[in-house]
């Protein structure tokens, strides 16, 4: 199911504990006019209660919610602060932190601050109890992403594959649109699904982008719903599923 709509409203309209698996990027607040939903980052704030309350409520008692959020000073968006609404004021329990270490990141042309190379993907759940993590699935897909066969928690995944990149993988942040790039790359969101999912179950993305967690979810075999408010990643979406 790919829905073109607000994320909030639409969420609203699913059913309590209907989704086993939420893999999702909020888009941040930068102040941009593409991005002129909020007038002031303590309103985005706001907003990102309202949408993790949501999704708190349509997951599943057993299911798991990988929020990725980026920390950067170059944009006003605060990886921690999501996660200390999801924690203390909406009761997440945080049961693991992964770092994305994406190594070739564009550098910072200016001796005023380092470059970038991290995101964070934060494990939320409703309990860590009864949690069994498909690790050989997750390492048989994607080897490359781990230093070893002990499956961890940094993952590395270049943030652009340049000539590697495949008809469906975009590679960056990972697609282009009026907007340049948005989303992220596909084997981040094959690790989270394959670590917690299984074959039918149904998973969610409320801010679809490009459409990146539908196209994993249809090679694995798991049922996806899609929420995107932009149109024209909306029709993104559907001809990159075609």
């Amino acid at each position: 199911m790919i829905i073109h709509g607000d994320c909030i409203e639409e969420l609203s309209k699913m059913d309590n504990e209907s989704v086993d698996c939420i893999i999702t990027s909020p888009p941040y607040w930068k102040g941009f006019a593409y991005e002129a939903y909020f007038n002031s980052y303590a309103q985005y704030i706001r907003w990102s209660v309202k949408w993790l309350k949501e999704c708190k409520r349509v997951l599943k008692p057993t299911g798991t919610l990988w929020l990725n959020v980026i920390n950067d000073s170059e944009v006003s968006t605060r990886a921690f602060e999501l996660l200390n609404i999801a924690t203390e004021e909406l009761m997440y329990k945080l049961h693991d932190t992964i770092i994305w270490y994406r190594f070739n990141q564009q550098p910072c042309n200016s001796n005023r601050q380092l470059t970038n190379q991290v995101e964070y993907v934060f494990m939320l759940r409703h309990t860590s109890a009864g949690v069994e993590l498909n690790k050989e699935a997750a390492y048989n897909q994607n080897p490359n992403i781990f230093k070893t066969k002990n499956v961890g928690n940094v993952w590395e995944i270049p943030f652009n594959q340049g000539d590697k990149v495949s008809k469906n993988d975009f590679g960056r942040k990972e697609t282009k649109s009026q907007y340049g790039h948005s989303g992220f790359p596909t084997a981040l969101v094959e690790t989270c699904m394959l670590l917690s999912t299984k074959e039918d179950d149904i998973v969610l993305d409320c801010f679809a982008g490009s459409g990146t967690t539908g196209l994993v979810a249809k090679k694995h075999n798991r049922k996806y719903v899609m929420i995107e408010k932009d149109k024209s990643y909306y029709n993104l979406i559907n001809e990159r599923l075609k």
